[in-house]
């Protein structure tokens, strides 16, 4: 998990008219030139304001909204009294929108055909809507780290396992800093209390070590075949070189063995914290420790840790046949989405099929996301699921995932087949 990668998808043509047939798309493009919009949203806005506005008048009255949350409301009010026949439109100022929850679109939401709602960016400028929190408030210790106590970690409240620096993903500390260790020799798992049965893996010397801090935070991830477990640490025997993992099945099968000499690091270690770059989230005391690059000062860094695992959740009810359908997003960023590791672990036969995406469609239908971003999420970009059909993903930017891109034919936690 956790690979760098960008995609760029483009399907289809779509010619879309705004603002009742106004304006009209051309084959490529993912937002008119110039826009007239039912409501603006901005964040210079005010959600007690009419939204009428793309920008507040001079007395300071009325104007644009400040959430998009706010715009779904009055557009699903206006909905109930309009004959629109043209698409009704929400025009999303540039800047950063924190989500305090994910934007979550139903069948009350919907559209029509001859009148889609659409989201979308104004004009030339880029909304992103994040999913994470902005730090600030560093203490900066006599090394140079920065140090900053997130009560809402030391609480239990809230963990993440991603860290944005200007725009850049930085990791937590690895061993080995290079390269990989080998599994020492095969053993089977071991039955424990409550008669579950527990993965092992045996290592060689110092590779693990139970003197460290926080041990029960550090990530083992073992490269077998298609995919990369990750597997947190239960107890480590440094007579017998073993470690026990907290993963855990009814039967020595459900869990299987580790080959000798199939390769494994350790991530999220405290005591290899030392290169810039590098972070460590302290849990028991919430603080959070971040080696800066040279001549980067904290005042002058932007500084985000993910919350939200998803972003943008579209919903439908197949059962019921109730489908979220004509919405379109166009020109939106969607960023800075969580994932931490389960209890169990993270396991997968390939391609971490198990995962959500930041963006989560569960019955959605004639949706389109044109010209949108998904950057920095720790899951897939987008996942649609059972219910879903005749979706347009069109010039849509995905950087920085943590599984993959989209992926069709399961979103949500639901089961993975049938």
């Amino acid at each position: 998990m956790h690979s760098k990668s960008a995609i760029i998808l483009s399907a289809g043509v779509l010619l879309a008219s705004f603002c009742g047939g106004a304006q009209r798309l051309q084959a490529g493009e993912s937002r008119p030139p110039a826009m007239r919009a039912d409501f603006y949203v901005s964040p210079q806005g005010n959600d007690a304001w009419s939204g009428g506005q793309a920008e507040p008048n001079a007395a300071r009255t009325d104007g644009p909204l400040a959430t998009v949350r706010r715009a779904q409301q009055l557009v699903r009010e206006w909905k109930q009294h309009s004959d629109r026949t043209g698409p009704i439109v929400v025009a999303i100022r540039g800047g950063t929108y924190y989500l305090s929850q994910p934007l979550r679109f139903g069948p009350a939401d919907s559209g029509t055909p001859q009148a889609p709602v659409v989201y979308a960016a104004y004009e030339q400028e880029r909304p992103i809507l994040s999913g994470g929190v902005q730090l600030a408030g560093w203490q900066v210790a006599a090394d140079g780290r920065w140090q900053k106590v997130l009560e809402e970690v030391k609480g239990g409240k809230w963990s993440f396992a991603q860290l944005f620096v200007n725009d850049q993903w930085w990791f937590r500390p690895r061993l080995p800093v290079h390269g990989y260790y080998k599994i020492a020799r095969e053993l089977p798992p071991a039955e424990k209390a409550g008669r579950k049965w527990h993965a092992q893996l045996a290592y060689s010397g110092d590779d693990l070590r139970a003197d460290w801090a926080n041990r029960g935070d550090v990530e083992v991830q073992v490269f077998r075949g298609w995919t990369a477990m990750r597997l947190g640490i239960a107890a480590i025997d440094p007579a017998q070189h073993v470690v026990t993992f907290r993963a855990a099945g009814q039967t020595p099968e459900d869990l299987g063995a580790f080959p000798k000499d199939e390769r494994f690091l350790l991530d999220n270690v405290r005591e290899a914290l030392a290169a810039p770059g590098q972070w460590y989230l302290n849990r028991p005391s919430g603080e959070l420790t971040y080696i800066p690059m040279p001549g980067k000062q904290p005042d002058k860094s932007v500084v985000i840790a993910p919350r939200l695992e998803r972003l943008l959740v579209i919903e439908g009810d197949p059962t019921a046949r109730r489908w979220a359908e004509h919405l379109q997003f166009r020109g939106l960023t969607f960023a800075h989405a969580n994932w931490t590791m389960p209890e169990g672990g993270q396991t997968c036969g390939q391609a971490e099929t198990n995962l959500d995406g930041a963006l989560s469609v569960i019955g959605g239908r004639n949706l389109v996301l044109a010209g949108c971003a998904v950057r920095h999420v720790g899951t897939y970009a987008m996942a649609f699921g059972e219910g879903c059909r005749d979706n347009l993903v069109e010039n849509c930017e995905m950087l920085d995932m943590g599984a993959g891109g989209v992926k069709i034919g399961h979103a949500g936690s639901g089961p993975l087949y049938g």
